[in-house]
């Protein structure tokens, strides 16, 4: 009998958390329209290229190249030579918060000594060293947003509702990684990367995306180049994310999209933007009517 009045309680419990979440939260939130889902990737683009490397990670590598730091936060195009030094000293700072980072994402990456045979961007060759490889992180996102969203759409009936939210959760995650593993890595010190042929729907878009920010890694930072490539791999990007809200909003009901809330939500734990500017990156082109 104790053990029955101990479950029913447990389930009073649970049944009166779950109302009072959802008192707390926005009932059934609708779906972002595509420029709202660019606004927000051109402020988390930002937010991970230069605000967080700059100004919370990598505070006294910025103090010491103070010029060279500022020079881009205004948006001004960079030399070659500053190009190069620029992109060594911001390989180190995340060098220095690897361990943190892969805290975050199990699907990041570490490769050492990467392609010593092939000509980098800052002059020498390969990556020497242990480092995130962004081009493998942000292919490990994609898989397990592919499998995410397949687990998604496998979950039926009311007893699969848990595991809807948790997957779509999970998905909208996942498009976070792929966008802070790729807005970081212009900056970095890579080599050329040969694309994969699209194998569905997901990679289509994501194929793109990579071959415009690995295009931006040759170019000279903040040049003209450089931020026409970043603006079109965001315009990928952004369409990637338009696709998947749309998977996971096809099979979610009212309840379980309030929970989940919508893609960019703190659920999925995705940085907060506040006060941060997108200018440095031109605007995309609105979409015609």
């Amino acid at each position: 009998m104790k053990t029955r009045t101990r479950r029913v309680l447990g389930w009073g419990v649970a049944v009166l958390v779950l109302v009072f979440v959802l008192l707390c939260l926005p009932f059934n939130p609708p779906k972002l329209s595509a420029a709202e889902v660019g606004a927000r990737v051109d402020l988390l683009n930002e937010k991970a290229a230069i605000v967080t490397p700059h100004l919370q990670l990598g505070k006294k590598t910025r103090e010491a190249n103070l010029a060279l730091f500022e020079k881009v936060e205004r948006g001004e195009q960079l030399t070659a030579e500053e190009s190069a030094s620029y992109r060594v000293l911001y390989q180190l700072i995340l060098k220095d918060k690897q361990g943190l980072f892969i805290k975050m994402d199990k699907q990041l990456t570490v490769l050492t000594d990467y392609e010593p045979g092939e000509n980098n961007n800052v002059g020498t060759r390969g990556i020497e060293g242990s480092h995130d490889h962004h081009d493998a992180s942000a292919g490990a996102n994609l898989a397990a947003l592919r499998s995410d969203l397949g687990q998604l759409e496998q979950a039926s009936g009311i007893t699969g509702s848990y595991a809807r939210v948790r997957y779509a959760i999970s998905a909208y995650k996942d498009l976070d990684d792929i966008l802070m593993h790729m807005a970081i890595a212009p900056q970095t010190k890579s080599v050329p990367r040969v694309p994969e042929a699209p194998a569905d729907e997901l990679q289509a878009q994501f194929e793109p995306m990579m071959e415009h920010f690995k295009r931006a890694q040759f170019e000279l930072v903040n040049s003209p180049a450089y931020l026409a490539e970043i603006r079109q791999a965001l315009d990928r990007f952004t369409a990637l994310v338009v696709l998947v809200q749309d998977r996971v909003y096809g099979q979610l009901g009212p309840v379980e999209r309030s929970l989940s809330g919508q893609w960019g939500s703190w659920r999925s734990l995705t940085p907060p933007t506040r006060d941060v500017s997108a200018k440095r990156i031109p605007p995309a082109t609105p979409a015609a009517p």
